[in-house]
């Protein structure tokens, strides 16, 4: 639904709830999609969300959990009562309820534990890191020996009755559990009802280990365009099941927390967010830019005098920062996208960054001619043409170097390299701009220099 459409629908709510009318409320949330009613929800007051979320069937109120932000999904189910709580979770996919769970305080995921049904079979998801494999799997897998017969096959998936985005595939597992193989769920239902498992199962079955980070997760997904990957422990056993809707949601988030690192954004930013923690993760790396500013701003007071004899110096001097800036940052973004991918690493580093600089130089030859160009024909001035094209170049590199060195350098101190990398290429490249540039004015003004 379009969000204006839905903000005019939250307006309703709000004032059918304030004239206590939680059967009307409950009716028009349930008319709509669950993304649309955890929309809703999120937007209301502590006490409304309480509400609606008790009164509410079970199975629709962890359909809204589900879709909520985790943030707010444990915040508002911190305000429910336990039973309320545990009714709920008992509805939720177990990967799901665990999540939930582990964002909550301990007493209040001990109370909700002690009431739910399925505790069992969530007890052992969390003890998993939710950014792992084991935090994101589900351990409802459909398993087959490869001994059976295609109509037993089918008749243990109707028997298990899987839910339909883990159905994708049925793993092949022997007697102690560990994986063997996969199984397309085409392959069993268009086969002969006699033919063995083993004929139509891959032994050369991809998996990831519980403790695997969500990241390498999503990329072994993506490379081999499965729907489900499987899961195993350290012996080889298989755990669970991550499903392609569970990695959609991690792709989305480690983009958005890169996007955010990159700029010296810490956590998760909103734009209608509270505003006291949206200003304490930004200050920080602005004051590490202040930081750099105030180098830059030494080097330019270095050559003050200089910039007096031509104060025409003055006015270029963001173009050439500016312009280094922007290169830095580009290289920045493609080195941190790949090592988000694993595309770059520490063994061909050395080979990025050479076509960096190869890059880097023709870049800044072409701009720094047009430039200086640009300059001469404006200013009639050839001491500051030739050294801002001259500087544009050395700067360019500058830019190559830095926005390679710096990411490789954070991944090497076990820091992600997303951590405004930008912010730190933008200080070398501003401070290294600006000696580039009056320091190669100052030599083509000195007597004889021509």
């Amino acid at each position: 639904m379009d969000l204006a459409i839905l903000d005019q629908v939250l307006a309703q709510l709000r004032g059918v709830l304030e004239h206590d009318d939680l059967k009307e409320a409950i009716a028009a949330i349930e008319a709509l999609r669950p993304p649309d009613q955890a929309y809703l929800v999120a937007e209301l007051n502590d006490e409304d969300q309480v509400a609606v979320l008790s009164q509410l069937d079970p199975a629709d109120s962890a359909d809204v959990l589900e879709e909520m932000e985790d943030e707010d999904a444990a915040a508002v189910a911190e305000l429910l009562p336990p039973a309320d709580l545990a009714d709920i979770l008992d509805e939720m996919e177990v990967d799901e309820a665990a999540d939930v769970l582990g964002d909550l305080s301990p007493e209040a995921a001990e109370k909700a534990l002690r009431e739910m049904e399925v505790r069992e079979e969530v007890l052992p998801l969390l003890q998993y890191e939710d950014d792992t494999a084991g935090g994101l799997m589900t351990p409802a897998v459909v398993t087959l020996r490869r001994d059976w017969i295609a109509a037993r096959a089918l008749r243990e998936l109707r028997r298990r009755e899987p839910d339909a985005d883990s159905a994708y595939y049925m793993y092949v597992t022997d007697g102690e559990g560990l994986l063997q193989g996969v199984v397309g769920l085409r392959d069993v239902v268009v086969a002969q009802p006699e033919t063995v498992v083993e004929a139509l199962m891959d032994p050369a079955v991809v998996s990831v280990p519980v403790t695997a980070d969500q990241e390498v997760c999503a990329r072994t997904l993506s490379r081999y365009g499965f729907l489900a990957l499987p899961v195993v422990d350290l012996d080889g056993r298989l755990a669970g099941v991550i499903t392609a809707d569970d990695l959609i949601e991690v792709v989305e988030d480690e983009a958005t927390e890169d996007m955010y690192r990159m700029v010296g954004i810490s956590g998760e930013a909103r734009v209608f967010g509270p505003l006291g923690p949206s200003v304490l993760r930004r200050l920080p790396w602005l004051a590490v830019n202040m930081v750099t500013l105030f180098v830059a701003i030494t080097v330019v007071d270095a050559f003050e005098k200089v910039i007096a004899g031509m104060v025409a110096l003055a006015t270029f001097l963001p173009l050439v920062s500016g312009e280094a800036g922007n290169a830095g940052s580009q290289t920045t973004t493609v080195i941190v996208r790949g090592l988000a991918l694993g595309e770059v690493d520490m063994h061909n580093g050395l080979r990025a960054l050479l076509r960096e600089l190869a890059a880097a130089l023709i870049n800044g030859a072409l701009v720094g001619a047009g430039t200086g160009l640009a300059i001469y024909l404006w200013k009639g001035e050839m001491v500051i043409a030739l050294a801002a094209a001259l500087a544009m170049v050395l700067n360019f590199l500058v830019a190559a170097l830095a926005g390679v060195l710096v990411p490789l350098g954070l991944m090497a101190i076990k820091v992600d390299p997303a951590l405004a990398s930008a912010a730190f290429v933008t200080g070398v490249t501003d401070t290294l701009g600006f000696l580039f540039f009056l320091g190669i004015a100052t030599l083509l003004m000195a007597p004889g220099a021509w």
